[in-house]
């Protein structure tokens, strides 16, 4: 295939390798994406709302995301105790992202991007239909915060779009 001048990818460019090159690995996804990787993680290693002074709590206050922290939580919860089955997250040390959790972190990107009819479609094959409605309400007001912080996860803009998560 080749590429053209205004794809703006040159010999060079079309070349380069993002992250370490290891299938799965973390290291490879933007800073938005980490970070609710991140998040995902940490709230598992936590199981409750974040009290003042724990890691999550002090990761999203650095981030500027405090005010969004409830929103994740109570969403993460739903997930929790209306998932059909449990959802496989990692350590958060562990560099290889889990299937789930990479799909948590495209219906984020759903979420902000108000692709909601695809978004509420995944959640309602996930969970049991109250949980996936709480989860919706609750990733879209996580999300929106993110973009509001330039934390930007939500899909390429156009038809296709909301497709491609």
């Amino acid at each position: 295939m080749e590429s053209s001048p205004e794809q703006g990818l040159g010999p060079l460019q079309s070349g380069l390798k993002v992250g370490c090159g290891r299938p799965g690995c973390a290291c490879a996804l933007p800073i938005s994406e980490r970070f609710v990787l991140w998040a995902l993680r940490q709230w598992q290693q936590d199981r409750a709302l974040p009290e003042e002074g724990s890691i999550l709590h002090r990761g999203f206050q650095m981030a500027g995301l405090l005010e969004a922290l409830p929103d994740f939580a109570i969403a993460m919860d739903a997930f929790l105790f209306g998932a059909r089955r449990a959802m496989e997250i990692h350590l958060p040390t562990c560099s290889k992202v889990s299937r789930d959790e990479a799909t948590l972190v495209a219906l984020c990107g759903l979420a902000q991007g108000d692709y909601d009819g695809p978004l509420l479609a995944s959640l309602d094959v996930m969970m049991a239909p109250t949980a996936s409605r709480v989860a919706a309400i609750r990733l879209k007001a996580f999300a929106v915060a993110l973009a509001s912080a330039g934390l930007r996860l939500a899909p390429s803009p156009g038809v296709a779009g909301g497709r491609l998560n």
